[in-house]
């Protein structure tokens, strides 16, 4: 169907991540939750082995094409094919059952591209 209308994203929101007081930096959501995911440490967050995107395992050792991927370095890759939304319940559920001080937000477009 080539009239067939397309749903539109929502406008990108920022996710603010603050561990043990520190804040994670990036530049986007995802920049912003795979720092905060290196900063817990992903050997951590891997033997937990409870968390799973789209049913593959959180943290994986190879990239799967069929997901978006980035690069944990050494610990391999994170697929971060999830909303800003998403990523938020993910590291509070993470800090969670790690027992890690985190406070995690999300920003509305609106409130910081005012800037």
């Amino acid at each position: 169907m080539e009239n067939e209308l397309k749903r539109k994203k929502s406008p990108a929101k920022n996710l603010i991540v603050f561990i043990k007081g520190k804040m994670v930096e990036g530049k986007k959501a995802t920049d912003v939750f795979v720092n905060a995911l290196k900063m817990i440490g992903p050997a951590r967050i891997a033997e937990l082995n409870k968390y799973t995107i789209d049913g593959l395992p959180l943290i994986v050792s190879k990239r799967d094409k069929r997901k978006q991927m980035n690069s944990l370095g050494k610990y391999g890759f994170v697929c971060t094919h999830l909303s800003t939304i998403g990523k938020k319940s993910l590291l509070e559920r993470i800090g969670q059952s790690l027992n890690i001080k985190m406070k995690v937000e999300i920003e509305e477009p609106s409130e910081f591209n005012k800037l």
